[in-house]
């Protein structure tokens, strides 16, 4: 499980107790940010070798591998997925196409919040611009742990936005990745861009299948748990398959 930006594993512990029971769980935090430290230097291309690297050390085999990614971490599980080979399948929650997520003037506002010590304004206007969250869902998550946690980590935004800004689609060679099995989830009121980014990738990535979560946003790993989680356990049957090949063919 690769998680987005503005957060860290934690963001999936709603959804792991869903399906511990069926998959063995790797949540990781990626470079910057809860158990992981961080480089001099950050671009994406970095982030998608972490993930690869995860990935080889989890599976005993790539086909038993079933890599999600939520956000600017399904970009991730993306980029890496194209660097791995073949998966036994990859699930994307509302991955960002490049250019999409924010503007250079919205960046550098952000990052000025961030500079001037107002963390908490900065995180309220990537919440609600970026995640397409309401004001009364952000008012609840002020004063938790998770909203405590995101302040701590709100600087490493402004790197994944600018970095996300200068992506072009293309360059992640994810046309050949219709060998595994992948599914997009986008919910059904999540902000304009996660709608545009979906469909974008679906384009991309030939005989990928679309799932709408119906009521829920570009958080439903938080409001709608139990759906990401039974959108994921629908490839079961994918990861088992993969497995029975693999061993047919040894």
């Amino acid at each position: 499980m690769v998680h987005g930006a503005g957060s860290a594993r934690w963001s999936f512990d709603l959804v792991r107790p869903h399906v511990e029971g069926r998959f063995t769980v790797w949540a990781l935090d990626r470079r910057g940010r809860g158990d992981s430290e961080d480089g001099d230097r950050y671009s994406l291309e970095r982030e998608f070798a972490d993930v690869e690297a995860v990935v080889r050390e989890a599976g005993s085999g790539l086909p038993d591998v079933f890599l999600f990614g939520h956000s600017y971490g399904a970009l991730v599980a993306a980029g890496a997925a194209a660097r791995l080979g073949r998966l036994a399948a990859l699930a994307l929650y509302e991955p960002p196409m490049g250019g999409v997520l924010a503007d250079g003037a919205w960046i550098d506002r952000y990052q000025a919040h961030i500079a001037g010590g107002e963390r908490a304004e900065a995180v309220r206007a990537f919440m609600r611009d970026v995640g397409g969250y309401r004001p009364d869902e952000i008012d609840a998550m002020e004063g938790t742990p998770a909203w405590e946690a995101r302040l701590e980590i709100a600087p490493t935004a402004v790197r994944e936005l600018r970095a996300e800004r200068e992506l072009e689609l293309d360059s992640l060679s994810l046309r050949w990745l219709h060998q595994m099995r992948c599914v997009l989830m986008l919910g059904s009121e999540s902000p304009d861009w996660a709608r545009r980014s979906t469909d974008a990738f679906a384009a991309t990535i030939l005989g990928s299948e679309v799932r709408v979560l119906e009521g829920h946003g570009h958080g439903a790993n938080l409001s709608g748990p139990e759906l990401v989680a039974a959108e994921l356990e629908r490839l079961l049957p994918t990861v088992i398959e993969s497995g029975h090949d693999r061993d047919a063919a040894s």
